[in-house]
């Protein structure tokens, strides 16, 4: 006998299936945060929600180089999931929460 799964993808059940725009969507959005470093960069920005993070914060705690946290930066940002702003001479970047919220939201536990 198959037991019902732990989780419900939005759409289940009482709500209509994903249509091809939002899968496209909710699956590009998991293509950004399947990556370990980039979760490590979401989980260091959140962890600090009190203010910005930046590059230099971000190579130090994750042992990288500056180019590949840039680069990850970058594919956070344009995923939605940071924002990013120019302060003089410094990138600083903040969890975009509502993005991340949505995502989550997609496939939820029951």
């Amino acid at each position: 006998m198959t037991s019902a799964p732990d989780f419900a993808w939005a759409g289940a059940a009482s709500e209509a299936p994903l249509d091809a725009a939002t899968a496209n969507a909710l699956a590009h959005g998991l293509q950004v945060l399947a990556d370990p470093t980039r979760l490590r960069i979401l989980s260091h920005v959140a962890a600090n929600p009190d203010r910005p993070t930046t590059v230099t914060e971000l190579v130090s705690a994750l042992g990288c180089a500056q180019s590949t946290a840039s680069h990850h930066l970058r594919i956070l940002v344009d995923g939605g999931y940071l924002t990013y702003e120019r302060s003089g001479t410094w990138g600083l970047y903040r969890l975009e929460a509502t993005k991340l919220q949505a995502t989550s939201a997609s496939i939820r536990p029951r």
